[in-house]
């Protein structure tokens, strides 16, 4: 018997989402954070030699565009700066945390380690192993999916 499960999934999918979105907000908004900057920040606390722009976007799997718009915000926050230029020039210039940056990203760290501990914590250990590697499994399959030219009537 075949099973159609895709609607299924992608509602349980989309419902983890906005749950993380809104608790992303909720603990974002007292560091005058975005939850769009979360991980920006995180991935810049574990490359403290500085990441640039395009990096961060390929790390983050977030469009560039939306990174040079946002970037500005977390300055002005004091949360990152411009390190040393690689060139003369602008582009390519690494980004770096911050002190504040840095304990912003501890913070964090704390948060979401508490959630993760929170969520998880009627799954044993094994459980949890085998879902990460099935969800690593589904997003190369849906990336690979999302490349392909889709035919008219049916994948």
């Amino acid at each position: 018997m075949k099973e159609e499960r895709f609607e299924e999934f992608s509602g349980l999918i989309s419902g983890i989402y906005r749950d993380i979105q809104k608790l992303k907000a909720k603990w974002t908004e007292p560091l005058g954070m975005k939850s769009v900057h979360i991980f920006w920040v995180y991935l810049l606390r574990n490359h403290p030699e500085g990441l640039s722009a395009s990096e961060l976007s390929r790390y983050s799997q977030t469009n560039r565009s939306l990174i040079s718009r946002e970037l500005k915000e977390l300055i002005d926050l004091g949360y990152v700066t411009i390190g040393q230029p690689l060139v003369r020039r602008r582009h390519g210039q690494k980004l770096v945390l911050t002190q504040a940056g840095l304990q912003a990203a501890e913070r964090i760290s704390e948060i979401s380690y508490g959630i993760q501990q929170r969520v998880s914590a009627s799954i044993s250990p094994e459980d949890l192993a085998v879902f990460y590697r099935t969800l690593q499994v589904l997003l190369k399959n849906f990336d690979r999916l999302t490349e392909e030219a889709l035919p008219e009537a049916g994948v």
